[in-house]
């Protein structure tokens, strides 16, 4: 193998894939990048257990084939390297050559014959979405998923298809965020969901770009095909549970305000609330069109007023602050609407003009 490309290429590449690399696998193809040349372009693909990623360049080549090359060291190496073309080359002696001008680095590779191959997925859900409203839903549902990894599904993602929208639905059991988009799907419209993790997730949103992304599902594998690139992902198992039950219907209580103005004085109360290990309680309070967030603890107490446009009853009540200020950091409209159906029931943050993403909290007995 001979290829003679540029150092943005390939850090694009082995950044791509590296993402999908555990470093400390005993296995060790699961440890490398394996490196394949085919007329012009050169495929790089990482691997782990469950989710492969690919991606595509194009190169000068005068021979193909294939190596599997230690991830972490060509990645230190090609970052190091100066802004120029450079050459690998691939020996019968299982060495590659990494070289520019007068520089020349070699790395021991491995037969790559162990990597695992990916699977051809035949898509019995099939449909594309614009890269925009993906980034979007992958935003605003990932932050509420669990980061426990003995928490199974809680740590994935629910993809939903129905009608023509896609949902994605993220829950730590303590909160659920939910938001849909449309996407492009044949005339049938056929529907099904399956779960991810939330993880790979994000990956999918960081990688794309500006192409719409294709998503093809079969009962125990997916995979994402946009750009340069195709990840595939084992679907985890288990059971979501069934969002749609805990989403309450009815309100004793409804504030509209501006969302800017409840994240600044919810992030600053914050400070006066008393740390725990899992959280740090504020408490809200609605009364004659006004809310007023405080908290008090061994450092002092902080109390703010917000006039408010409020319907039903007054209510006290109790939140994890970060749980709170968290669902704006990805609400994009300027004002939000918080329904509550009392103080110990769940209460729903949403945007007043959008009708697509919709945030349910627990609140904290106090």
């Amino acid at each position: 193998m001979l290829i003679t490309t540029s150092k943005d290429n390939l850090n694009t590449a082995i950044n791509a894939v590296q993402r999908a690399i555990n470093a400390k696998s005993i296995i060790p193809s699961y440890s490398c990048i394996k490196l394949e040349v085919k007329g012009n372009t050169a495929v790089f693909t990482g691997a782990g257990l469950d989710v492969s990623i690919e991606c595509t360049i194009p190169v000068q080549t005068d021979r193909e084939g294939v190596a599997l090359i230690p991830a972490k060291a060509f990645s230190d190496i090609v970052r190091r390297l100066p802004d120029l073309p450079i050459t690998l080359e691939h020996s019968d002696s299982m060495e590659m050559s990494i070289r520019y001008e007068r520089a020349n680095f070699t790395l021991s590779t491995i037969a790559s014959d162990d990597f695992p191959l990916m699977d051809i997925v035949q898509g019995s859900l099939v449909f594309s979405i614009a890269a925009d409203p993906l980034k979007k839903l992958v935003r605003q549902s990932t932050f509420a998923s669990s980061n426990d990894e003995l928490k199974g599904v809680f740590t994935g993602i629910l993809w939903e298809l129905e009608a023509g929208d896609l949902s994605l639905i993220g829950t730590d059991t303590h909160r659920l965020a939910w938001t849909k988009a449309p996407v492009n799907q044949s005339e049938d419209l056929s529907s099904g969901s399956f779960i991810i993790p939330a993880k790979t997730t994000t990956e999918i949103a960081r990688l794309l770009q500006n192409e719409d992304c294709q998503v093809k599902a079969d009962q125990n594998i997916v995979s994402f095909t946009f750009d340069n690139i195709r990840i595939q992902c084992r679907v985890m198992e288990g059971s979501f549970p069934n969002y749609r039950q805990v989403i309450p219907e009815r309100f004793v209580t409804s504030i509209q305000a501006e969302s800017k103005t409840i994240r600044d004085a919810a992030e600053r109360i914050s400070l006066f609330a008393v740390m725990t290990e899992l959280s740090s309680t504020i408490y809200l309070e609605i009364e004659d069109s006004a809310l007023s967030v405080h908290s008090r603890s061994d450092i002092g107490f902080g109390r703010e007023e917000i006039p408010v446009r409020q319907e039903g009853d007054d209510l006290h009540i109790a939140f994890n602050s970060r749980y709170i200020t968290d669902f704006f950091k990805v609400a994009e409209e300027e004002r939000v609407i918080i329904q509550l159906s009392g103080q110990l029931s769940a209460g729903i943050m949403k945007e007043e003009s959008d009708d697509s993403f919709l945030y349910l909290v627990l609140p904290i007995k106090a």
